[in-house]
């Protein structure tokens, strides 16, 4: 019976309560055959034919984490040009930048980033002269940690043909100084053509190498299904075939493109791409930018600068039509929607499309939902949008002087990242990092929804404390919820009989230490399970 897996442990979560199960969790096969108590075993067939099992003591067994929000094309070219997430200062990021590529073919593009100018002194952003004391010559293109931001030095603008007298393109900008000379720094919409042009020179085999080297690092954090979003449309379904050819199966992706995609190519998709590995899940868009760069889409000024709200990227009408339309033929939509006033717009495209076309259970979702009006909240379950969050958005260092509270103020601070709101209306939420634009780790995630703490354990009591939830509806979030929004509800984000066997070995019990930092912060995987077969053990 080569097919059969049996795991032994004193702590067995199957995310379907809160409870745990001391016994076994047996596997035939791709799929789960029974979570069976230690009371039990003697009476199920399964220890008739096999007497032993893969003891874990007291580990924890869980389903495998299920990250519904990523970027992984964009993160692993990240990763490999290096990342300056923690800097303490710009001259830092720059040099961090230089040491890692100093060896590299100084013709080609430096693409590493997630700088965080917030963190730095002043919070002052950055400057090309900094980096061009490092790359004289060699072009620079280096996202901020939200990714809608870049700093480049002068080789790059040289590259994209940006100088005093060039026009910022619509919803984007080249910041200038007092001159009118470009910085280095851009944003927005001024990044994304940069990106393409960029990404245009990497080929499918090497996405398929990245999407690679990016699975391994999922399974080592206890990670089996990932949903993969265009940022900046950026995201090649190329990489995915190469990927299928060249290895074998270890994450599950599940893949958006962009909204205002040719209907053609998306339904070419959708026919190509419905497996158990790789399986097409609709579209995604932008309505806003994020409130930390005055781009959030508000219902109500900022409070900093009367008068102004931002405005929505995608136009009203234009949002409706195109909303009703792919709704009309089933097709998943996901709107990143930041500022309250996004949120609001986007649920009224969803209200709008259910209205002419019936309502249905298509799983449209809402991303991020930074800040949301109290009259909005009971609208998710209402129209059953699924609110896909990031609990690691919320506020995670120097919260006394988090800008949110001087862009939208204290009254509006009581509704930032209002997940538990959410939540008790009876709609869905689905968890996951928005990697690269965070830490690509679950357990982050779990400390910030469960504690509302910053790293430094800020706030007193924590930030929004009435919107913190349980471990439980943390894990199963992160499990079942993403499944759920993904419509794989029925096979996977539960250890049940039937499911495909996609499981996640902890070396601690999460619930034993929900409020501890750095137990939490520095929880391993010790193995991680898909399909049966393990992908990773330490």
């Amino acid at each position: 019976m080569d097919d059969l897996k049996i795991l032994r442990s004193k702590n067995i979560y199957t995310a379907c309560s809160p409870e745990l199960t001391d016994g076994y969790v047996v596997v035939r096969g791709r799929r789960i055959e029974a979570v069976v108590p230690a009371e039990d075993r003697d009476s199920h067939p399964a220890f008739k034919s096999r007497a032993d099992a893969l003891d874990c003591g007291e580990a924890f067994i869980m389903p495998a984490f299920n990250d519904y929000h990523v970027h992984m094309a964009l993160a692993a070219m990240m990763e490999y040009f290096g990342t300056i997430r923690a800097t303490a200062c710009e001259e830092e990021a720059a040099k961090i930048l230089f040491e890692k590529n100093k060896d590299k073919d100084p013709a080609k593009w430096i693409l590493g980033g997630a700088w965080d100018h917030f963190v730095w002194p002043g919070q002052k952003l950055p400057s090309k002269d900094t980096l061009d004391r490092y790359f004289p010559n060699t072009p620079v293109f280096s996202l901020n940690k939200e990714c809608h931001g870049a700093w480049l030095n002068s080789a790059a603008l040289k590259r994209f043909g940006i100088a005093k007298d060039t026009p910022d393109p619509p919803h984007g900008s080249y910041f200038r100084d007092a001159d009118g000379e470009p910085t280095g720094y851009v944003h927005e919409l001024a990044v994304a053509p940069m990106l393409s042009e960029i990404f245009s020179e990497v080929t499918d085999d090497e996405i398929g190498d990245y999407i690679k080297a990016f699975a391994e690092t999922a399974n080592r954090l206890g990670i089996a299904s990932v949903a993969d979003l265009p940022l900046h449309k950026i995201l090649r379904e190329g990489g995915y075939r190469a990927f299928c050819a060249k290895y074998p199966p270890s994450l599950r992706i599940h893949f958006s493109v962009a909204m205002f995609d040719d209907d053609k190519r998306i339904s070419a998709l959708s026919e190509e791409f419905d497996g158990e590995i790789i399986r097409f899940n609709g579209v995604k868009d932008f309505l806003d930018g994020t409130p930390m760069g005055y781009t959030g889409y508000l219902t109500q000024p900022y409070a900093d600068r009367p008068g102004f709200v931002s405005e929505p990227i995608i136009p009203r009408e234009a949002l409706f039509e195109r909303v009703r339309a792919l709704d009309e033929k089933g097709v998943r939509i996901r709107l990143h929607c930041c500022g309250d006033g996004a949120v609001r717009l986007a649920l009224d495209a969803f209200e709008h499309a259910g209205k002419r076309n019936g309502l249905r259970d298509l799983r449209h979702a809402i991303e991020h939902i930074e800040v949301i009006s109290p009259e909005d909240v009971g609208r998710f379950a209402k129209l059953g949008v699924i609110a896909s969050v990031q609990p690691e958005h919320n506020p995670r260092t120097h919260f006394a002087t988090h800008p949110f509270h001087h862009l939208i103020g204290a009254e509006r601070m009581r509704y930032a990242w209002a997940f538990r709101s959410i939540a008790e209306t009876g709609a869905h939420l689905a968890f996951g990092t928005d990697y690269p634009v965070v830490e690509f780790t679950p357990f982050k995630g779990l400390f910030r929804a469960v504690n509302r703490l910053t790293n430094e354990l800020e706030p007193i009591g924590g930030f929004n404390p009435a919107e913190r939830l349980s471990m439980h509806e943390s894990l199963r979030n992160y499990t079942f919820g993403s499944a759920f929004a993904a419509g794989r509800e029925s096979e996977l984000g539960t250890l049940e009989a039937g499911k495909l066997a996609d499981i996640a070995i902890l070396e601690r019990n999460p619930f034993e230490v929900a409020s501890d930092r750095d137990a939490l912060f520095g929880m391993e995987a010790l193995a991680t399970m898909m399909n049966g077969e393990f992908v990773f053990e330490r």
